[in-house]
């Protein structure tokens, strides 16, 4: 049976644990006030301020800024640039005191100016790119970037350069951003946490594995990584580790349904089928199972034989996704559990029409078929699996039969001693079968001859 994981899902958890650019903590505070033409840095002296009469707006809108007050700091930044529009820092100070009253357009406009007017002031790289992070993540990366370049010895920009490009899908360019910001903050959880996330969505769960290792190794109580991990592990079909991992998490993060489930998928790949429907009872507590929840217990319903409960499971799992050609396979083959032949033969049609080059569903047909009595049309579903895989020798055996309930004697001759010739004697009462309905059916031919 095909087990089958689900990245995207998986990958999903991680992003909805991820760390994100707050709008206004994230965001590059100013520094204090200063005087005109002065670099930004303390706040200017009393004899500065005399000197300059506009000063004490700046020093305003500074001590606003410094107590939140965005609003009451917009005013004296205005009344300041309308006599002085040249000068980037209070353009910087008006684009960060817009950003905390969320006015997103003009502070992009104001941190704009201040680029403009100074292109190395980082900050203004830096708080630009916060802003347009949501809308135009390439963007905020280009920003982030500059910003970097203006501040070599910083990982902050890069680390958000990653985080952009991560969200614009650009996962190689990321990836590097991300390489960069962790040479120079080694120890940093969240460069190491996002690498690793990028990593798994960029399609390299072996990468992704060491840089989980590597976050857990740097805070061990953060279930974000220790999920990462085990979803790592899984997509790796390491089942064992990634049992342990999931099962780590779990106690971090019990409520975690989705944890549970993919927790569930690494014990049944383990064959402990109690194990995993007592994780997909956990993922399935007080809400609907999903079509893959109901899939998975289907499955683990087949391998115990209970046949019942996986019919039960597998018609729920096929009304909400009726589409999925292997569901129904697995409930033709449930119905051939039940010995119910005639619903067996129906529903594993449908699933042959939905996916005629599936040698699972033609050997399953052709059985039900059989079974049904139905014996021309077994041949029929054998022939063409024929054309997809070579016959084994059961098929041979079921062949013979098949030809001689028709009374096309010579083929199902034929058929028992390919049997023979393939099996080798491994299965002793086939083999005694075979030889004897030969004997008998050379013996008839033999006789119709002679009339």
């Amino acid at each position: 049976m095909n087990r089958m994981h689900s990245a995207n899902k998986s990958v999903a958890q991680l992003l909805r644990v991820a760390l994100a650019a707050a709008w206004l903590l994230a965001l590059g505070k100013p520094p204090a006030a200063q005087t005109a033409g002065k670099a930004p840095g303390k706040a200017p002296a009393a004899s500065q301020s005399k000197e300059d009469p506009l000063a004490p707006l700046l020093q305003q809108a500074a001590d606003a800024i410094e107590k939140m007050d965005f609003a009451a700091a917009l005013d004296p930044l205005q009344k300041y640039l309308a006599q002085r529009p040249d000068e980037p820092y209070p353009h910087f100070q008006l684009g960060y005191a817009y950003a905390g009253l969320k006015r997103a357009e003009d502070a992009k406009r104001e941190f704009s100016r201040a680029i403009a007017l100074d292109p190395k002031m980082a900050p203004a790289h830096l708080n630009l790119g916060l802003l347009e992070m949501d809308n135009d993540p390439a963007a905020a990366a280009d920003a982030f970037r500059r910003a970097a370049e203006l501040q070599p010895t910083e990982s902050r920009p890069r680390f958000l350069a990653g985080l952009a490009l991560e969200r614009a899908a650009k996962f190689p360019e990321a990836i590097e951003q991300y390489r960069a910001a962790i040479a120079l903050s080694p120890n940093d959880y969240a460069g190491q946490f996002a690498l690793a996330r990028t990593l798994l969505r960029a399609g390299d769960p072996a990468g992704a594995e060491e840089q989980f290792r590597a976050a857990v190794s740097l805070n061990a109580s953060a279930g974000p990584a220790k999920l990462g991990l085990g979803t790592a592990l899984l997509a790796q079909k390491k089942y064992e580790q990634a049992s342990s991992a999931l099962a780590d998490y779990l106690k971090l993060a019990p409520g975690d349904k989705a944890a549970h489930s993919d927790r569930a998928l690494a014990l049944l790949n383990l064959d402990r089928y109690d194990d995993a429907l007592a994780e997909l009872d956990l993922a399935t507590a007080g809400a609907a199972p999903s079509a893959d929840e109901l899939k998975m217990r289907g499955e683990i319903y087949m391998h115990q034989k209970k046949w019942s409960e996986a019919a039960g499971a597998l018609k729920q799992a096929l009304a909400a996704a009726p589409q999925d050609a292997e569901l129904a396979e697995w409930m033709g083959r449930a119905d051939l559990g039940l010995k119910d032949y005639p619903a067996a033969v129906q529903i594993l049609q449908q699933a042959y029409a939905q996916d005629a080059q599936n040698a699972d569903t033609l050997r399953d047909l052709s059985e039900a078929f059989y079974l049904n009595e139905n014996y021309a049309a077994a041949l029929d579903a054998m022939d063409r699996l024929a054309k997809l895989e070579t016959p084994r020798p059961g098929s041979w055996f079921v062949r013979a039969i098949c030809y001689d309930k028709l009374a096309r004697k010579t083929e199902a001759i034929e058929a028992y001693q390919k049997f023979l010739d393939q099996d080798g004697g491994q299965h002793d009462t086939q083999d005694f079968q075979a030889r004897q309905r030969i004997l008998v059916l050379q013996k008839e031919l033999g006789q119709s001859k002679k009339k």
